[in-house]
């Protein structure tokens, strides 16, 4: 058998289960599934690099051959599918290629190509440029658009 109910500690915990759930719905909105965001003068950038790294194996239009192509419905449906971050191509970029010498490129250079590939990939130029960092880039998903 139980005692009485306590009312204030029932509100307490209440009010506590409220303010719970008003931060986590707070937090998927503020703190995650960030759109990937690049600026034209780092795609340019990109572009550059890839023309000088990657150009013989994903081809002058990221159509692939003899690698993986890096636009189109293969590249999306492997990418886009709104379960991968910018920062899971980011660590396969940085540390897989260019495949003759991985992890040989500084990671302005591997995040820039990253820009250059959103861009080829029809996502819309910002103001701020994608940065560097694996933590910053955990919060960009890659999700159809």
């Amino acid at each position: 058998m139980t005692g009485p109910i306590d009312t204030n500690k029932s509100k307490a915990t209440l009010a506590g289960l409220s303010l719970i759930a008003a931060a986590a719905l707070w937090c998927s909105a503020a703190c995650a599934d960030q759109t990937a965001s690049y600026n034209e003068t780092q795609a340019t950038r990109g572009a550059l690099v890839y023309e000088q790294y990657c150009t013989s194996c994903h081809g002058a239009q990221l159509q692939g051959n003899p690698a993986a192509p890096l636009v189109g419905a293969p590249f999306q449906s492997r990418w886009m599918d709104g379960q991968h971050t910018l920062d899971d191509l980011f660590y396969i970029v940085r540390t897989q290629m260019p495949y003759n010498a991985p992890a040989s490129l500084s990671k302005q250079q591997y995040v820039d190509v990253l820009a250059f590939v959103l861009k080829a990939n029809g996502f819309p130029a910002g103001e701020a440029e994608l940065p560097p960092q694996s933590a910053a880039l955990r919060s960009m998903m890659l999700a159809p658009h």
